[in-house]
């Protein structure tokens, strides 16, 4: 866990950035707020919280979330149950994408024992998902299964019968299994491959694909972009929402079973520029620099478990970062 130090200072970070980047500053300020609650200061968070509601759409309904979250964690549930009202109204009265912050209410809850009304959630998180693609048998794990494990949770909860909706969860469980087992069938063979050959085997038909991909989680990036500023550029500097949504994307692919991400660091990548005197600007560059850095094991896997920390170096958890449904947008 991070000192309480480095929250205040990042929340300070994360402020100055909400500054700078006005098109973001929603967004921005909902993570600022995270971070003053972790270093104890919930005044502050509370304080940037309601500044997010001003501002409307997709991240006010996420604010309205984290203020009934710390109000349930200082024992002001009257309070909390007022802002889950609240949200109930403007989710009702605005066209606004409801499965993320419905989502995050129903975890809420459930985590609470408070299941007929994460249950209620859960459906309306469920509402904004598409159903059909999930209940394809043999498909990739989906994301967007997750409500329904929730509903599905919170219904044997309250003992109710399984219903439609409950078999297409088990759908969905049953491919996130078997994506589990092919990856898991899949690095096994890749590993005692590269003992016998020191190369991967080509992907096939019978054999489905890995793909790696090189990234900088946020620290790294930041940093990167002051040595590097023609190749870290403001386009390419915190760019992780859209490579999260690419990832989701390669995911559902029906011949990927293994989404290595290879995490660059500005040392390496400046020890392996200095070795070969290359270009950075070049992409044959940076891919080849991605490969020394997957042999000196600096990988990851995607995706991370839900309450595990993020892959983009946040520090938050992976639901509540670039793993939230609405997240890669």
């Amino acid at each position: 866990m991070e000192p309480v130090g480095e929250f205040h200072t990042r929340a300070r970070e994360l402020e100055q950035d909400a500054a700078r980047y006005p098109d973001e500053r929603g967004e921005i300020l909902l993570e600022a707020a995270d971070k003053w609650a972790r270093a104890g200061e919930v005044d502050q968070a509370v304080a940037l919280l309601h500044e997010v509601l001003t501002l409307g759409g997709d991240d006010a309904a996420f604010a309205r979330h984290s203020l009934a979250d710390l109000c349930f964690k200082q024992g002001a549930d009257a309070e909390a149950w007022e802002h889950l009202r609240a949200l109930e109204a403007a989710l009702a009265e605005t066209t606004l994408v409801t499965r993320g912050p419905a989502e995050l209410v129903g975890e809420m809850l459930e985590e609470r024992g408070e299941y007929e009304a994460a249950l209620r959630w859960f459906d309306r998180a469920v509402e904004a998902v598409d159903v059909d693609a999930i209940a394809d048998r043999g498909a990739g794990p989906s994301l967007a299964a997750m409500p329904l494990f929730g509903r599905q949770r919170c219904r044997a909860k309250l003992g109710l019968p399984s219903d439609e909706l409950d078999r297409v969860a088990d759908i969905a469980e049953n491919n996130r299994r078997q994506f589990v087992e092919r990856l898991d069938r899949w690095a096994a063979a890749s590993r005692a491959n590269r003992v016998a050959t020191a190369s991967p085997p080509a992907p096939t038909a019978a054999s489905p694909a890995e793909v790696q991909m090189l990234v900088w989680q946020r620290a790294e990036q930041q940093l990167a972009a002051q040595r590097w500023p023609e190749v870290f550029t403001p386009d390419v500097v915190g760019n992780h929402a859209d490579i999260e949504a690419r990832l989701r994307e390669l995911a559902a692919g029906q011949n990927i079973t293994k989404i290595s991400l290879v995490l660059g660091s500005v040392d390496g990548f400046a020890e392996y520029l200095r070795s070969t005197g290359d270009d950075p600007a070049e992409e044959p560059v940076r891919l080849a620099y991605a490969e020394q850095a997957r042999r000196h094991g600096q990988v990851i896997r995607w995706p991370p478990g839900r309450n595990q920390l993020c892959w983009c170096g946040s520090q938050r958890k992976y639901k509540k970062c670039c793993g939230a449904p609405t997240s890669a947008r």
